[in-house]
């Protein structure tokens, strides 16, 4: 329950850094991608991931959201 509390500002930040940045996307054609890897770099190391892989990690993480998005909405149109 103690690693549940200490992540939850993380969390937070990051949730509302995805709808905040997600809405920009959907309404002005930002590029999220870069955003979001910037925005995961910096919450990973605040984390403590290790330095060297913190760039794969949130590059990884950012196409494992865009790769279904973009097949969901190519499908959808």
């Amino acid at each position: 329950m103690e690693l549940v509390e200490q992540y939850w500002p993380l969390v937070a930040a990051l949730m509302i850094t995805g709808v905040r940045f997600g809405i920009g996307a959907g309404l002005l054609g930002i590029g999220g991608g870069a955003i979001i890897v910037l925005a995961l770099v910096t919450a990973l190391s605040v984390v403590g991931f290790d330095s060297h892989i913190v760039q794969h990690v949130a590059v990884g993480t950012s196409l494992a959201i865009i790769i279904p998005t973009g097949f969901v909405s190519a499908r959808s149109h």
